[in-house]
This record gives structure tokens, C-alpha cells and sequence, in this order.
């Protein structure tokens, strides 16, 4: 279960990185179909060159330009491999979806298909060991 839960995209170890983003999401509930269209948007946003994959440094450049300065290194190699499960240096659309609908099935702790912002909440503060 807690792998499950760490197996999210940059977004959601952005998250974690810079709590304040939190609010940048949606405030209701969101069913599975809106969450990961949220998720391919910022994929794509990451996707600097446009070539369907997302680097480290893609990833470094994305975070940085969202917290205002470059994260860690090491976060940044515990953060890719989150979505580089294959481990070939580059993080794919189809990786990063199957992380995203993990990441929601273990948030949605009502099995409802629908993510609460207190789930959503929860869900954060698990990540950043804040139970």
C-alpha cells in the first residue's frame, strides 16, 4: 500500500516538495477520468521538447520553475523513479498514467471512484508523513 501511495507523478512529489500547491488543484470532488486529464496536462507540460517523454532534467526545470528554485538532486532521482519504472532515464506517458491511477486508487480510500478533497488532503499528508 505505501509504495502505491508514493507511486505518483512529479506532481504529486511536487506537492509534497511545496505544500502551497496543493491549492492550485481542483477544490471538489474529482472523479478518476477528470484527475488524469489534470495529470496529462501537466505531463505535457514537463514535456519541455515535446517528444512524449519527461527527463530529470525536464522534471528539475518544471519543479524549479513552479517553486522558484531547483530541488535537490537526490529528491529529484527519488522523484523519477516513481515514474521511470522501467528505469531507462525517461519517464513515459503510459508510466506516469499508471502511476497516476495507483495514486488514485490508494487515495480514494472509499473505493467510490470519486477523490474528496479530504481524501485528496489525506492522501498529501500520508506522502509528506503527516498522518
Amino acid at each position: 500500500m505505501g509504495k502505491i501511495i508514493f507511486a505518483g507523478t512529479t506532481l504529486a512529489i511536487l506537492l509534497a516538495a511545496a505544500p502551497a500547491l496543493a491549492q492550485r488543484g481542483p477544490q471538489g470532488p474529482v472523479k478518476l477520468d477528470e484527475y488524469l486529464a489534470k495529470q496529462k496536462e501537466r505531463f505535457a507540460d514537463m514535456d519541455t521538447n515535446h517528444d512524449g517523454v519527461v527527463t530529470k532534467e525536464e522534471l528539475t526545470a518544471f519543479i524549479a520553475a513552479r517553486m522558484g528554485e531547483a530541488p535537490p538532486a537526490d529528491r529529484v532521482d527519488a522523484m523519477f523513479r516513481l515514474i521511470d519504472t522501467n528505469g531507462d532515464g525517461k519517464a513515459t506517458a503510459t508510466e506516469a498514467e499508471a502511476a497516476e491511477t495507483a495514486r488514485f486508487a490508494a487515495m480514494d480510500t472509499d473505493h467510490d471512484g470519486v477523490l474528496t478533497p479530504e481524501e485528496r488532503r489525506a492522501g498529501m499528508m500520508h506522502m509528506m508523513g503527516r498522518q
